[in-house]
């Protein structure tokens, strides 16, 4: 699990899926097969491994796309070494290991992000899970040397640096984090239930990596501190630095740095210990949820194992896609759940198989219980089909690839690295992970299916709505801190340009290093154009473009795609629409014609678009449990105006999701998905003269001109300088919205605006309200904050879930903490250098992933803005004055002109809410089935 919120990240997994998720078990992935017995060619990803005498084994890889390195150590430690009346231990001491060491007090965030960390694109961060836990930062080059330093003085010194004030704080914020995935959430007790009752009393994996807040409270000084002397060494370690550096600089700064620390004991290592279960275990929960939902899990092998392997591609054949069994039968065909989800949890010790559905309203558990039953016991007597074995086999070889694209972060080729070796032994597994994969065949499968799965002894939760409420090498000194490296010159990557004849442009962005392309088409389809009456519109339209072209219905064109090792992914927003794929180069021509299917004939079979409204009126009705969307939901609505296109709702309602009519999505298509209006955007294997090629084949005969060009009103907001509170009784947290209007995105001094929310809450950990609110006061698990820039009209909000009983004196301090910025603590010139060495020395970053270049590319294309706006921002945040922030301070952080959003407990936070002498709170009912996506 992160350690540290990451803005702009994606919403947490549930602890336990992501813990085992984020182990060993990357996306160990695999194309359209090749012939029997060979193995498609694994991208070469060259190494360097070596010992060091205190028993640090460290792993090189040069890589020079980017002027960056990635640092990831991974200990062999995880919730699995934590003994009972001591859970919780293993994640803990990742949140204290971010708190400082000797040589380098406070923050460690503070001082990454500074060398050039960028957190917001996963540039550094921690995870724990049920085996391992490991840190990573990447930053510039130049800075090797101080990060090194940095994060080796944690390894050589933290006990000394821990207080009893660090100690308390960090517990309080582990509780609260605690509180937000596992006690929040609709149905977070299933992760609980699961480990409680598929593990037996003392198994290593019967407890969650979270651990209980009894023994959270309990912990001491003593016990962190032994923890720490015990599994903290180098000896139980393994170093992994990837990226542009020259190796044997490397080795002796990571000899200098990490030589002299002295190795911790020898260790006892858990053994494989698979659980047994003797028959159907069943509990049935009443919880606050909006559908009924069942968990079936069983014991599994150890991760990279080759039975694990068979199972994993055995939860692909079960449920990815509409071509797969579960999913095709319960989701399209009957119409009994309105999703359906098989994976097969990989841990050192034993994995977990794990199949979720969720019944549409009506639909009794038992039919989809016993579907899942009859659909397991098929694939254990008769295996997989051909076709299903390599539609499986084609998406793992694409994940797999895929997943080399970044050299660190979240599972990038560094943790990969890690992994293999940590767990194997053997860094270089890449291919051999592979050949584990497709040299699956489909005998395999049926027999592990049958071993594991084909059997009553298994763990059954339903989930039914209530219907109440640690020396070889001389000593460094430690105390000379390398100074920061100079910062190289960026350069953003080039945008090729074309356009058709008909008006679609097509944009390029070359990299070459992997095979394999990300393509998507982007077109002036989003919320704004629909009518009054019909919010949702755009999204459902979007949803269901990919289930039914004048070529293929949504099964065969889900075939299609899944033998090139691909999905469309479709989607609306305010603005736009977005189709897109990711594909291995040598199935792009095929992708890109399937893509044109989608975007231009789809056919909105009366069949599939009620089933799609269904699912979607079910996902509205689990978006009222989700305190953060309700809370953004009435932000919008107030600062815009409930009728005004931003401030409507993006999804829409149940009212307006049950009018839409298929002939209504139809003639939206007609008039909003045209050439002219769109763009064709291809990151990866491609040149422009292929793209544009290809675009002119799929798309050249696309007729149709411009859309209509939509008028956007003036905002017309209400609530000012109020606290609006939505009442959710027996809330464990409340979530805070804190809104109020922002520079729309062609404004003048817009950068300088960019970093004035850089040190309010937006520039990553550092910021004034993490650093209040989570640091200092314990209160939050993190607050941060981010704009929301549209080409005529922008929005500022800050975001986070605090304590119950702090929820006062938080809304106190985050109204403060937004008048000090034009007020009693402006920015100050060496805050302001933070925020912008921590915005441009983590600029480079975030053109690792080519999904997110082309994200990049596609907003500046729908703003009306050029390519070389990816430059021209890096370029004036690196040239930013402090009179210029200072301006956008006066300008913008305005408390008066802002208002509060509150999801909690009205009878706990009302009566001190009110003592703030903002004026009575005002009560609102949640209005269902809003969505986050301004």
């Amino acid at each position: 699990m992160r350690s540290r919120p990451a803005a702009g990240a994606p919403a947490a997994l549930p602890s336990l899926l992501l813990a085992l998720l984020l182990t060993a078990t990357l996306p160990t992935a695999a194309a359209a097969p090749a012939p029997a017995g060979a193995v498609p060619e694994v991208p070469e990803v060259p190494f360097e491994h070596y010992t060091l005498p205190n028993g640090l084994d460290v792993i090189l890889h040069v890589d020079r796309r980017l002027p960056v390195v990635h640092l990831n150590q991974w200990f062999h430690v995880g919730s699995k070494n934590e003994r009972p009346g001591r859970s919780g231990f293993a994640h803990l001491f990742e949140h204290l290991m971010f708190q400082g060491s000797v040589h380098a007090p406070g923050e460690y965030f503070s001082r990454a992000e500074r060398a050039g960390a960028n957190l917001r694109e996963g540039g550094v961060n921690g995870t724990t899970n049920t085996d391992r836990t490991n840190y990573f930062a990447t930053v510039p080059s130049g800075n090797l040397e101080y990060l090194l330093w940095l994060d080796s003085d944690r390894l050589a010194t933290l006990p000394d640096a821990l207080t009893q004030e660090i100690l308390d704080n960090q517990i309080e914020v582990v509780r609260n984090e605690r509180r937000q995935s596992l006690e929040t959430p609709p149905y977070g007790r299933w992760q609980k239930l699961a480990v409680e009752n598929l593990y037996p009393a003392g198994h290593p994996y019967s407890w969650t990596v979270f651990g209980s807040h009894e023994d959270l409270a309990a912990a001491t000084l003593d016990d962190v501190r032994e923890f720490f002397t015990r599994y903290y060494t180098p000896n139980n370690m393994t170093l992994v630095l990837a990226g542009d550096f020259d190796p044997a600089e490397a080795r002796r700064l990571i000899e200098r740095y990490y030589g002299p620390i002295a190795p911790g004991p020898a260790l006892e290592r858990p053994s494989r210990w698979v659980p047994r279960l003797d028959g159907e275990r069943v509990i049935e929960v009443a919880d606050r949820v909006p559908q009924e939902r069942v968990y079936m899990l069983w014991p599994a092998p150890p991760l990279l194992t080759a039975e694990e392997a068979a199972l994993d591609l055995a939860a692909t054949v079960l449920a990815d896609g509409l071509s797969s069994r579960l999913e095709r039968e319960l989701v399209y065909e009957r119409q009994l759940a309105t999703d359906v989800t098989a994976v097969n949890m990989g841990q050192e010790l034993a994995s977990a198989f794990l199949v979720v559905a969720t019944a549409r309203p009506g639909a009794p558990l038992a039919d989809i219980e016993a579907a899942i039953t009859r659909a397991i016991a098929g694939l254990a007597a008769d295996g997989p089909t051909a076709d299903e074995l390599a539609r499986a086999q084609a998406k793992w070889e694409h994940a797999f690839v895929g997943g080399l694209e970044r050299i660190g972060g979240f599972g990038g080729k560094a943790d990969r690295l890690a992994t293999y070796h940590t767990y194997l032994g053997r860094p270089g597994y890449f291919r051999d992970d592979m050949e584990r994969y497709l040299g699956v065949g489909r005998d395999d499968v049926r027999r592990a299916t049958a071993r594991w799965l084909d059997t009553p002894n298994r763990l059954v939760m339903r989930f039914r709505p209530e219907t109440a409420g640690r020396p070889a090498s001389p000593p460094v000194d430690r105390a000379a801190v390398p100074a920061l490296g100079g910062d190289r010159s960026f350069r953003a990557p080039a945008v090729r340009t074309a356009k058709l004849d008909n008006g679609l442009e097509v944009l390029v962005v070359e990299r070459p290093e992997l095979p394999k392309v990300t393509v998507g088409l982007v077109t002036r389809a989003g919320a704004l154009a629909e009518p009054a009456g019909r919010e949702g519109l755009a999204h459902l339209t979007a949803l269901t473009l990919r289930l039914g072209t004048a070529e293929h219905d949504s099964l065969q064109l889900d075939d299609a795609l899944a033998r090139l090792g691909t999905s469309v992914t479709t989607a609306a927003g305010r603005q736009t629409a977005l189709a897109f794929l990711d594909v291995l180069s040598r199935h792009l021509a095929e992708a890109v014609d399937l893509l044109a299917e989608v975007v231009r004939r789809p056919t909105f079979p009366a069949a599939e678009v009620e089933r799609e409204r269904q699912r979607h009126l079910a996902t509205l009705a689990q978006q009222e449990n989700i305190p953060m969307l309700v809370a953004s939901n009435t932000a919008l609505e107030l600062v815009f105006g409930k009728d005004h296109p931003y401030g409507r709702p993006l999804h829409g309602t149940p009212a307006t999701v049950a009018a839409i009519t298929r002939d209504e999505m139809a003639r939206f298509h007609r008039e909003r998905y045209r050439p002219a209006s769109s763009a064709l955007v291809f990151v990866g294997d491609v040149t422009l003269e292929e793209a544009t090629r290809l675009a002119g084949r799929a798309l050249g005969d696309w007729r149709g001109g411009a859309a209509p060009v939509v008028e956007v009103p003036a905002p017309r907001p209400t609530g000012f300088g109020r606290i609006h509170l939505v009442d959710r009784p027996g809330a464990p947290q409340t979530f805070v919205v804190q809104a109020l209007p922002g520079p729309h995105r062609m404004a003048e001094g817009y950068y300088d605006f960019a970093l004035l929310d850089a040190v309010w809450g937006g520039g990553g950990f550092s910021t004034r309200l993490n650093l209040n609110l989570r640091e200092d006061k314990g209160y939050s698990y993190g607050v941060s904050s981010s704009n929301v820039a549209y080409p005529d009209s922008g929005l500022w909000w800050a975001k986070g879930g605090v304590q119950t009983d702090r929820t006062a004196e938080a809304v106190a301090e985050m109204r403060r903490e937004l008048a000090d910025l034009a007020g009693e603590r402006p920015v100050g010139a060496a805050e302001l250098a933070t925020a912008v060495d921590t915005r441009t020395r983590g600029y480079a970053q975030q053109f690792e992933s080519y999904a997110r270049i082309l994200q990049q590319v596609s907003s500046l294309w729908i703003q009306g803005l050029p390519a070389s706006e990816l430059q021209r921002e890096y370029d004036a945040t690196a040239a930013a004055a402090p009179a210029g922030v200072a301006a956008a301070a006066r300008q913008w952080a305005q408390p008066e002109r802002s208002l509060f959003v509150l999801v909690g407990d009205r009878e706990k936070v009302a009566p001190r809410l009110e003592a703030l002498g903002l004026g009575p709170v005002v009560v609102h009912e949640p209005e269902g089935g809003r969505a986050d996506a301004p």
